[in-house]
């Protein structure tokens, strides 16, 4: 009788790659990289640490102990962050990818939880986000502006879109855009979009939840707010080539921005603001973000995203130092640079 040789088995690969980008040195990631010990998946998870070079992220070796797998790509110097994680998209092993931040820290079983609903069929999968420094109207005013659909279990399952910045794709969706992934990833509302429109679906982990450091300090309150505005309405021009018309009618309509956004907003954050007697203090500083965020858009339409994403990067990269000196306290995290 003849015998076959049976086909090798195939190499061991990770259920979930995490990417984390830095442009700075260890000791800016170290908390985040502590709650990525701390999964329950952990030994399924690949790190993939995105920095300009080794030598400048000067790691601890002992670091990548206890995941499936841990790499640093060297970059150069960053001047993207979207740049940087379309690049890492490029190297994950893994069929899902998550992004994560310096300033978001998952609690233990949300890397399981990611896995598991992308083995249900999901594409787009995210956690509550839940504030990390709750204790200044700013942060507040922060968080629900940026997180508001995403801030309490009630909003969970089936979901429009997840939290940007904080979502799991199926590495080859963001894949088949890799022409255009650095663009997409600028604006992850804009890349979820196009995912839905193609019949994909998005989750929100239900008992999940990530514990997020909100911008604090007033200056950066009010940059970040603009500058977000701005690569808003400047990708949404770019990206979908729109004609003079299209921006006339947004621009003659910019007024109408913040009522809009706030009318989205009221129904979604009022279980927390009725938790915390928030209401009555929130409403002018909301307002007052929504008003900066949508002169950035205007902005955007007029004149396209010009340095907008640099600008921001400063907002997304230093967000220790976009937070009061109270927040740092509190937190226990770096006192800010000198650079």
């Amino acid at each position: 009788a003849s015998m076959t040789a049976s086909a090798p088995d195939p190499a061991p690969r990770p259920s979930l790659s995490v990417v984390l980008a830095t442009i700075d040195n260890y000791q800016r990631i170290e908390r985040t990289l502590d709650h990525y010990r701390a999964q329950t998946a952990r030994a399924e998870i690949e790190v993939l640490i995105v920095a300009s070079s080794k030598e400048a992220l000067d790691l601890d070796p002992a670091v990548d102990e206890r995941f499936f797998d841990f790499r640093v790509i060297e970059v150069g110097e960053i001047h993207s962050l979207s740049a940087a994680k379309a690049l890492a998209v490029a190297e994950a092993k893994a069929d899902c990818v998550v992004f994560g931040e310096d300033h978001s820290w998952p609690e233990p079983g949300w890397a399981e939880a990611i896995i598991e609903a992308h083995k249900v069929g999901y594409a787009m999968v995210g956690p509550i986000i839940e504030n990390a420094n709750p204790g200044s109207i700013l942060s507040w005013t922060n968080y629900l502006a940026c997180f508001s659909r995403w801030s309490h279990a009630g909003l969970a399952g089936q979901v429009p879109q997840t939290p940007w910045h904080n979502t799991s794709y199926r590495r080859a969706d963001l894949m088949e855009r890799q022409d255009n992934l650095r663009r997409l990833l600028a604006v992850e509302g804009i890349l979820q979009d196009e995912l839905l429109e193609k019949g994909l679906k998005a989750f929100l982990l239900p008992e999940v939840s990530t514990n997020h450091i909100n911008i604090s300090r007033f200056s950066s309150w009010v940059l970040q707010a603009f500058w977000g505005g701005k690569l808003y309405g400047g990708s949404r021009v770019e990206g979908e080539d729109w004609g003079m018309l299209r921006r006339l009618i947004y621009i003659c309509g910019a007024p109408l921005i913040p009522i809009v956004r706030l009318k989205r907003l009221l129904p979604e954050i009022r279980p927390l603001t009725q938790q915390y007697s928030l209401m009555p203090k929130i409403l002018p500083a909301l307002v007052l973000n929504l008003l900066f965020h949508a002169l950035g858009e205007v902005s955007g339409y007029i004149l396209g995203k010009g340095d907008a994403e640099d600008r921001y990067l400063e907002f997304e990269a230093r967000r220790f130092e976009a937070i009061s000196e109270k927040d740092r306290r509190e937190l226990g995290v770096l006192p800010p640079s000198s650079g």
